[in-house]
């Protein structure tokens, strides 16, 4: 069978991987289309074969010309069988070639839209290709190389007397409107439907993701109330599109009746008044529903084809609007790590409100920059845009003269660290979420694990990193969700590592622990980003940036910006002050391991 194989180039304009594959499949459906028409065109012999009785048979009384001629039309028939089967094969295929062939290209077309633009259209944008290979494997695809012959038997229909074509034209038109009425009127139901169907599993999801805090305050009942009205609401809409589309239905089957009763009388009465073989009136019938079949087959199709199309328009428009960031120049094997901000600038979008404001600064490898300041500063906003996870609106952010969007975008994205706030754990085992999904070697999974302190702990559970995680982690500790954050963020001798509140949920050991492993990535000249409120963590920075209002207020070393600033902590972070640096405990307020100045 033959099976497309994609071009070594392509011309201008420039295409999208989905337009190339489908230009790549032109043979293949050349291919088909002929299977169709050789299996369209042997439909006819089924007529042919009854005209010959009534001319032929009947007058001569000859078995052997019946022998001869039915033989001829079983031969042809079970023909046609084979090539209907062969076309679905080759269209089955034709999907599954097109599935394998675009899936990495989509994943990462719809990985890097969920990032720049929309996570929503992003995620259907890659269910939109199982939707292609589906309608490919469907027998809604056939039926659109059989309507385009459903003209020819038409024709044949003229050919036999105009009278029989009128009425076979007239019939296909009226089934047409009808199928194409009955989509229209339950359109907009159906989609109500869908969206209220979507909103109770959302809300059902919401639940019981969250109901043991629901239960506890006695928001049961109401959380049902919410999940059962949005169900009632789409069996509503459903209703109303089904009862819709059985009126439609009421009327088209008499309409179909109807048409063959009049073309079953129009053939007897050419047979009465013009002496036409008797052979017309079952040939007429059997024409006339060979040219209805594909026109009621593409009417049930049209729905598989409209998803379809749809489907091809949002993948083809995600992938056009993703272009691919060249590797400008790769990374060294262990780069010097010295980092520039450069009037960093960020605006939320839609809105115009400004979060940060031409931020800028320099580390040299191995410093360490503690960034502080009172909630709603842009700290973390300022985190994400300097390890990659968004743009800036103006400005850069520099590692060793190479934006860190291009550093992610080529392929560097190990070369980074990062540990979010809200840390989710993603992979199977605690192998797969300290290695970062890569099929890594267990040592480095263990040093990354040793140094968040996490190590002797892994080691006590049932499998060890082989161990399970399920649900992403929730039903872990905090503490320890965030030692696997942190182990994730370290893993690889990362050049660059920001951490966005990394001892939160760390106790006193745990913060220690926590110092030892910075002072340890500083060592390897890794420059470390702490963003954090509780100031006992600044005593492993080199730098401090006070952030205020989305902007950088003050920045400098550690021990300069401390006694300027943070001896009246208060005027910066809106918290009330703690003890003297050197007279700070644990219960103090951003207590330290160690004393706060080196």
């Amino acid at each position: 069978m033959l099976m497309p194989t994609l071009p070594l180039q392509t011309m201008s304009p420039p295409q999208t991987p989905l337009e190339a594959a489908l230009r790549a499949c032109a043979g293949s459906l050349g291919l088909v289309f002929a299977y169709s028409c050789s299996y369209n065109l042997l439909l006819l012999a089924p007529s042919i074969y009854l005209l010959q009785i009534y001319d032929r048979v009947l007058s001569s009384r000859s078995g052997d010309t019946l022998l001869m001629l039915t033989l001829i039309v079983a031969f042809a028939v079970v023909v046609g069988g084979v090539l209907d089967a062969l076309r679905r094969a080759a269209l089955g295929r034709i999907g599954e070639w097109l599935e394998d062939q675009l899936h990495p290209a989509v994943l990462s077309a719809c990985f890097e839209y969920a990032h720049r633009a929309d996570q929503v259209r992003a995620s259907e944008a890659y269910r939109d290709l199982a939707t292609l290979r589906q309608f490919a494997q469907s027998g809604a695809c056939p039926m659109l190389f059989d309507v385009l012959w459903s003209p020819l038997f038409l024709a044949v229909l003229f050919l036999v007397h105009p009278l029989l074509g009128t009425i076979g034209v007239v019939s296909a038109l009226l089934l047409f409107g009808l199928g194409f009425a009955g989509d229209f009127i339950t359109e907009g139901p159906l989609a109500r439907s869908v969206a209220a169907l979507t909103r109770s599993h959302g809300r059902f999801g919401m639940v019981v993701g969250n109901v043991h805090v629901i239960r506890a305050m006695g928001m049961l009942d109401g959380a049902a109330r919410l999940v059962h009205q949005a169900a009632q609401d789409a069996r509503s809409e459903h209703e109303v599109a089904q009862r819709r589309n059985e009126m439609v239905t009421l009327i088209s089957k008499p309409v179909r009746a109807l048409a063959q009763v009049l073309i079953m009388g129009s053939a007897a009465w050419l047979v009465l008044e013009q002496s036409r073989s008797p052979a017309i009136i079952f040939a007429t019938i059997l024409l006339f529903g060979r040219a209805l079949a594909p026109v009621e087959g593409a009417i049930a199709a049209w729905k598989a084809f409209a998803m379809a199309s749809a489907a091809y328009r949002r993948l083809n428009g995600v992938m056009a609007a993703v272009t691919p960031v060249a590797n400008i120049r790769a990374l060294s094997d262990r780069p010097k790590g010295s980092l520039i901000v450069d009037n960093v600038g960020a605006v939320l979008p839609g809105s115009g409100h400004v979060m940060l404001k031409s931020a800028s600064f320099r580390l040299a490898p191995g410093e360490c920059l503690g960034i502080i300041g009172p909630s709603g500063s842009g700290k973390s906003t300022l985190g994400k845009i300097i390890a990659g996870i968004s743009a800036p609106t103006a400005g850069s952010v520099r590692l060793d003269s190479i934006d860190v969007l291009t550093v992610r975008d080529s392929g560097g994205g190990r070369r980074l660290g990062y540990l979010p706030q809200d840390i989710d754990l993603v992979g199977e085992t605690v192998k797969d979420i300290i290695a970062r999904l890569d099929d890594a070697d267990l040592q480095d999974v263990v040093e990354a694990a040793k140094l968040a302190g996490l190590h002797e702990t892994i080691v006590r559970l049932p499998q060890s990193y082989d161990t399970v995680v399920i649900g992403g982690g929730a039903n872990l500790s905090r503490g320890f969700r965030q030692r696997l954050g942190l182990a994730r963020a370290f893993f690889g001798d990362p050049h660059l590592v920001v951490l966005d509140e990394p001892n939160a949920s760390l106790d006193h050991l745990g913060e220690c622990v926590l110092f030892e492993a910075i002072e340890r990535m500083k060592a390897a000249n890794t420059t470390v980003i702490i963003i954090t409120h509780r100031i006992g963590i600044l005593a492993a920075t080199n730098k401090i940036a006070i952030m205020q209002g989305g902007a950088v207020s003050a920045f400098g070393d550690s021990k300069e910006i401390f006694e300027r600033y943070l001896t009246r902590p208060q005027a910066v972070l809106r918290e009330p002050a703690p003890p003297h640096p050197n007279q700070a405990s644990e219960s103090s307020v951003g207590a330290s391991p160690r004393p706060i100045l080196p």
